[in-house]
Formats: C-alpha cells, structure tokens, sequence
C-alpha cells in the first residue's frame, strides 16, 4: 500500500446512511401515530364506561328518589294509622266509662214496693274539673282519686219504715249493680210535715247510694 495516498470522505452527514434495514425517521412517526391512536382509544373506552356508569348512577339515584317517596308516604301513613288507633283506643276508654243505668232504671219500677211513693230520683253529675284559661302558668291539679263517682239520691215518703227496708233490700240486688253499690246513707227519715189524705202523717226518707265507680278502660 502506498503511503502516499489520501482517503476524501465528500459525503455529508444526512446523507449518510444507516446498517438498520428499517430508518428511524419513518419508525418515529409510525410510533406516535399508535400511540395518538392508543390514546384516542384509551380514551374512549374510559369515556364508555364514565357514561354507562354515569347512566347507572341517575337509575339508581331515581330508584332512590322514588322510594325515598314512598317511604316518606309510608311513614306518614303509620303515623296516621297509630293516631288513628290512639282514637280508637281512647274512644274505647270513654265508651267503656260511659254509666248504663238504663236497665237498671226500668227494672226499678217492679221492685217499688205499693206503699213507697218515689216524689225525687236524681242522679248527681260528676264533680265539676277545675279549669283554668289557656295562658295560666300553674298546672291543672291532677284528680284526688284515679276513679269517678257519683251519687244517686232516692226521696220519697211511705206509711212506715217496712217498705223502706224492703226497698234498700231489692236494691243491693245483683241487677242494679250498675246504679248503685251497697254503700248508702240515710240522710233523713222523719214524719212529713204536710198531713196526706185522711189525716195521716206520712214518713219522708232520703237516701243516698254512692254509684259504682267509674273507670275509663275497655
């Protein structure tokens, strides 16, 4: 080889060419077009599902709207009903301290013995409750006793005290155990002022029967 020579490289450097049988300047785009693609695609399945999930979140937010409807409806429909059973239940109490004294009543005119002339048969009303306007600050006392009772009142006269006697007798009978108990006190048993026919003094009596107590329970 001769020593003398010399080796000229005229070739610029872009036009130097490379051992790869595939070039890098048309890989890099090829890669980013799939990678824009890839995105692009990520991008929409991402976007797919936010929208079914989207569209499953208002279902179930309506469900829960319509239920949460019904159940407000179904609350205020208890809460009526347990008014309306409250109702029922105190109209039960009431009813159930209402006095029948019907029966009794009637069946009284056939134990009057013939000689007891009845001239007042009266039925006391309940104590009167104390009642206040409704801007009082004190409480309403509550009731001395948990039960109500009242008084029956029998004034009449007779001829003596027998038929009397007889009348309480039939009185502490088991049928007028809803008008009267046998606890009875005789206010008065005297001679009437007033003289009757014939000339003959009568015997005027009052008697008073304490009723039996009244209670408000079924």
């Amino acid at each position: 080889m001769n020593s003398s020579a010399f080796h000229l490289n005229l070739l610029k450097s872009s036009e130097l060419l490379s051992s790869s049988p595939v070039r890098m300047r048309v890989m890099l785009p090829l890669f980013l077009l799939l990678g824009c693609a890839g995105m692009v695609v990520w991008w929409g399945v991402l976007f797919t599902q936010f929208m079914a999930v989207k569209a499953r979140s208002d279902g179930i937010s309506g469900d829960i709207s319509a239920k949460d409807k019904s159940h407000a409806e179904i609350i205020e429909r208890q809460a009526h009903a347990r008014e309306l059973s409250l109702q029922l239940e105190q109209l039960d109490y009431y009813r159930g301290g209402v006095r029948k004294v019907g029966e009794p009543l009637a069946a009284l005119a056939d134990v009057m013995p013939l000689k007891v002339q009845l001239t007042r048969l009266e039925i006391q009303p309940p104590p009167l409750q104390v009642l206040q306007p409704p801007g009082a600050k004190q409480p309403l006392p509550g009731p001395v006793e948990n039960v109500e009772t009242q008084k029956v009142v029998v004034v009449g006269k007779t001829t003596k005290e027998t038929p009397v006697l007889a009348l309480m007798e039939s009185l502490e009978d088991e049928q007028f155990g809803r008008l009267v108990t046998r606890k009875r006190e005789v206010k008065s048993f005297k001679q009437d002022d007033a003289p009757a026919k014939g000339g003959a003094r009568l015997l005027a009596f009052e008697i008073e029967y304490t009723m039996p107590e009244r209670r408000f329970a079924k």
